[in-house]
């Protein structure tokens, strides 16, 4: 099994040092997961073998299913991806509408009188993503970065392939915002990233295969200050199985929020990430999984802005 990996952004990291290790960490554990998942299925395949000749199915026979079960797996996502594409309401119409509103809210909040110190960073300073993969070109995620607009759009997938074969697909990628405290004290920082894109998995396991399928995705808020401080993640979907019924497909239009506190000094730069984490399984022929906030013009991940509230 090999893992590649890639690390790009806009401009350098303030640790740098600390995310290869963690993205190291997580690939190991994302390598043992798989190896695990292979030795099953091969001891599954082993112990099927004779009663498929019990069955007088002879191995040609199971390769032709093979091979169609991986056909039935595109063309399935062939006929429900139009669909998928473009969301049911006016998105554009409504972030600009929130983007109004709290920019009203702003001017409110920065009147005299007011006993804290608050505000709204409405632009990130620099863009980066981490990723890692294991399989065929097709499945190589890929983020590319607006930073003018507040948007990212990732995508990750992952194609089974013969019969018990599994890769994954995992992306990082976010969004940085800086700014320096005016004074020390208690940061508590709120952020309300919108996700636009689709899932689809498809994974319809016969009594001689091994097919499997999933998706997990979350969002992520850290803050760097001298350090990296904690990590937070939310998990907003999680599908998995080996019979799908076949396909399991969705869109995804949905605003999420991070509440995220810690302690801060006065004047070091802080920083403010803000993320999604996408990851794909698939196993054998016929499955597949896919997260993608790429496709059309319609699909990306949205940071308009955050607003922090900083007091003794």
């Amino acid at each position: 099994m090999k893992i590649m990996k890639e690390w790009k952004g806009e401009k350098p990291d303030p640790d740098e040092k600390s995310l290869k290790a963690e993205f190291e960490t997580e690939t190991k554990a994302l390598e043992r997961f798989a190896d695990t998942e292979d030795a099953h299925s091969r001891r599954k395949q082993a112990n099927i073998e004779p009663l498929i000749k019990a069955s007088g199915l002879s191995m040609e026979d199971i390769d032709r299913k093979v091979n169609q079960a991986k056909s039935d797996s595109k063309a399935s996502l062939q006929k429900d991806e139009p669909q998928l594409l473009k969301p049911l309401f006016d998105i554009e119409a409504r972030h600009a509408q929130d983007q109004a509103l709290a920019k009203r809210v702003s001017e409110q909040l920065s009147e005299k009188g007011n006993p804290y110190w608050n505000g709204y960073i409405w632009s990130p300073s620099y863009a980066w993503r981490w990723i890692s993969w294991n399989g065929e070109a097709e499945e190589i995620p890929t983020v590319s970065f607006n930073t003018s607009n507040r948007r990212f759009d990732p995508r990750a997938q992952a194609w089974g392939e013969g019969w018990w074969d599994g890769d994954f697909s995992l992306i990082h990628g976010y969004l940085a915002f800086r700014f320096s405290p005016p004074s020390w004290g208690h940061l508590h920082v709120y952020v309300s990233p919108w996700l636009h894109g689709y899932y689809h998995l498809y994974s319809n396991d016969e009594w001689w295969n091994s097919e499997y399928a999933r998706a997990e995705l979350d969002t992520w808020v850290d803050l760097y200050q001298n350090f990296r401080r904690h990590r937070q993640y939310l998990r907003r979907l999680t599908i998995g199985g080996s019979e799908l019924h076949p396909t399991r497909y969705g869109r995804i239009d949905r605003g999420y929020s991070h509440s995220y506190y810690e302690n801060v000094g006065q004047s070091d730069t802080v920083t403010i990430r803000v993320g999604v984490r996408l990851y794909c399984y698939a196993r054998a022929n016929g499955s597949h999984s896919i997260l993608n906030f790429q496709s059309g013009a319609a699909n990306y991940v949205y940071v308009p802005r955050i607003y922090w509230y900083l007091h003794r």
